[in-house]
């Protein structure tokens, strides 16, 4: 059976977008899979090895713990009345990552929330659901939030 994918990052538009994910995974009867994508390791060059490195690798582990963390914390407070939520942190390209993601659950539809910075921002630097949206072959459901 499809799923639905719920996309968050954590910022003031995660609740709108797990929101709106949870009402059409519960109109589908579908299970919701709530997926971060988080930050590859950092690069430091010259830094393979040594205090610095694993001080880095260190800090770095430290805050995937604290996503994965929030992340099923928010899984948590929508899954209600029997509603399935799989939270899934990946780390990788986001926008990659995103529409891999769907592929392997064969997801119905993908949800993305839009943080409404203006066209220009967008032409100049791009946006994730732009890039969803361009690149993906399933629906997205891109959900307004922040300022316009």
């Amino acid at each position: 059976m499809p799923e639905v994918l719920g996309c968050v990052d954590f910022s003031d538009a995660s609740d709108a977008v797990v929101a709106e994910a949870v009402r059409i995974a519960r109109q589908s009867g579908n299970r919701l899979h709530l997926v971060h994508v988080a930050a590859g390791e950092p690069a430091l060059a010259g830094y393979d090895e040594g205090p610095v490195a694993v001080h880095t690798r260190d800090e770095r582990a430290h805050e995937l713990t604290d996503e994965h963390h929030q992340l099923r914390e928010l899984a948590a407070r929508f899954a209600t009345d029997g509603l399935e939520i799989v939270p899934l942190l990946i780390m990788g390209p986001t926008i990659e990552t995103i529409i891999a993601e769907a592929d392997r659950i064969d997801a119905a539809t993908i949800v993305v929330g839009s943080h409404g910075h203006g066209a220009l921002r967008t032409l100049l630097l791009g946006s994730v659901s732009h890039g969803i949206v361009r690149h993906s072959s399933r629906p997205v459901v891109i959900v307004p939030v922040g300022e316009r």
